[in-house]
């Protein structure tokens, strides 16, 4: 139990090292009409109300297989829990008064395919802003063993001439059956992700943590997406 322990504190002080701890829940939703939706939204965001709640963002979802609708991804942000938990009775109140007319809108516009609670395990919030991100909805059966591997391979790739970031989330409630973690590259764009991807993956060190993790992780699925606006981020 002692060694179990030790090298419990081992993984999680290897992560600290790597990553600024951010909470975040996010919303998949299919937006009907993405311009009027997003003309209310930055209304809303930028009024006195809006500027109260943490950070938000909307992405966009660019590939997807047939099994998701969603068009859209609504995220809050922050490093404080209690401020996520704000987020949520701020905004239902905000419906609830139709502040600048975001009920109506989010009604007419909006409908709302999962909701997903998760946190950072090895993330850097200056790179979430890069223009496109291929996200991996990964299944793991052993979370230490993963993490341990994952952060050896970040090593390895943050040592190449990549011009992206990688991460690793972990699914805390909510989100697609069978998720229990999100693997996160991003890129300045879709033909840089493709170069450093390639190149990368043919590594020994990709090679070593794909055949390491094989036995208790899957890829369930792999999404593309870039974002479209970020508010009350500083």
């Amino acid at each position: 139990m002692k060694k179990l322990l030790t090298g419990l504190v081992l993984i999680l002080f290897s992560y600290q090292s790597y990553s600024q701890q951010v909470y975040w829940q996010c919303s998949n939703v299919v937006i009907d009409n993405p311009s009027a939706f997003l003309s209310v939204w930055d209304d809303f965001m930028n009024s006195d109300l809006g500027k109260s709640f943490s950070a938000n963002a909307i992405f966009q979802f660019d590939q997807s297989s047939s099994e998701f609708s969603a068009t859209h991804q609504i995220c809050w942000f922050s490093e404080d829990a209690s401020a996520l938990q704000a987020n949520f009775q701020k905004f239902m109140s905000a419906k609830m008064v139709n502040a600048a007319g975001i009920w109506e809108t989010w009604n007419e516009n909006v409908e709302q395919e999962a909701n997903v609670l998760g946190q950072s395990l090895i993330a850097d919030p200056a790179g979430f802003d890069l223009q496109f991100a291929a996200v991996y909805y990964v299944k793991v059966e052993d979370p230490a063993s993963y993490g341990a591997a994952f952060t050896k391979m970040k090593k390895a790739f943050d040592a190449t001439d990549s011009d992206g970031v990688l991460e690793l989330h972990e699914i805390l409630a909510g989100g697609e059956p069978g998720v229990t973690h999100e693997v996160i590259v991003r890129s300045k764009s879709m033909a840089s992700w493709l170069e450093g991807r390639n190149k990368f993956v043919a590594s020994k060190d990709f090679q070593d943590f794909i055949a390491s993790t094989r036995p208790y992780s899957e890829v369930l699925h792999v999404l593309t997406g870039s974002p479209v606006k970020f508010y009350n981020v500083q």
